[in-house]
């Protein structure tokens, strides 16, 4: 049996925003750890805060309460490339990188580990070549991302965020505009990624057939605004 281990925890969180002095809460009471060697799929139904727990968990806003850990420190203590380093993600936004090839779009993903003008070392180029690999995209490498269908752009994306080598990867609503074929083959190889790289993906998702049938853990947002996780 594969092992695993928690590498990320929310515990007694609240998420929301703020709204002038006042902060207004779309999710609380949140307990939940996140494993390694596993794909997770978040459910839930629109507007109930799958969204807004991903950027709270990812650090990307501030908690309205409670604490997200992260190799035993607050996320919020984390420095951008420091953080970087440790989790990428990957926004249900179509990404606007039409000019760019698909080498050059997955290269972006070495920025963390580059120094000041982002130049990349034969290790970096050789990451890139094995990212594309892996997400089942290096035979487009020379293609523009404009020139892409959309589930190869996802594939592209997905190869961006492996190229970064974190032990985490997020990912919002990946399969949301894509055709059934297609959410059956990013969803098929997000759960291989999870357990031939180890590494700990979380999604949010409506396609709840293909949750339960490749996810390895759920969690539910339920409609009195809690998480269930199992």
């Amino acid at each position: 049996m594969q092992t695993t281990h928690s590498v990320l925890s929310a515990s007694n969180l609240s998420i929301g925003y703020h709204s002038g002095n006042n902060a207004v809460t779309v999710m609380q009471d949140i307990n939940l750890q996140l494993h390694s060697s596993r794909l997770t799929a978040m459910l839930g139904r629109n507007g109930i805060g799958k969204s807004t727990l991903l950027r709270t968990i990812a650090g990307a806003q501030p908690a309205i309460e409670g604490t997200v850990q992260l190799g035993g420190r607050n996320i919020g203590s984390y420095r951008p490339r420091e953080l970087s380093r440790q989790m990428s993600l990957v926004y249900t936004d179509r990404t606007q990188a039409g000019g760019l090839t698909v080498r050059q779009l997955v290269s972006l993903g070495r920025y963390p580990h580059t120094g000041f003008f982002g130049r990349l070392g034969k290790h970096d180029r050789n990451i890139v070549t094995q990212s594309m690999a892996a997400a089942g995209i290096a035979h487009k490498e020379t293609a523009f991302v404009a020139e892409l269908s959309d589930g190869e752009r996802q594939k592209a994306m997905i190869a961006r965020a492996l190229a970064q080598e974190t032990p985490i990867m997020l990912l919002d609503e990946p399969t949301s505009f894509l055709d059934v074929a297609s959410r059956i083959e990013v969803m098929t190889l997000l759960h291989r990624l999870a357990h031939d790289e180890h590494k700990a993906i979380l999604l949010s998702t409506h396609d709840i057939a293909q949750a339960l049938s490749l996810a390895d853990e759920l969690w539910v947002a339920t409609h009195d605004h809690h998480i269930l996780q199992g």
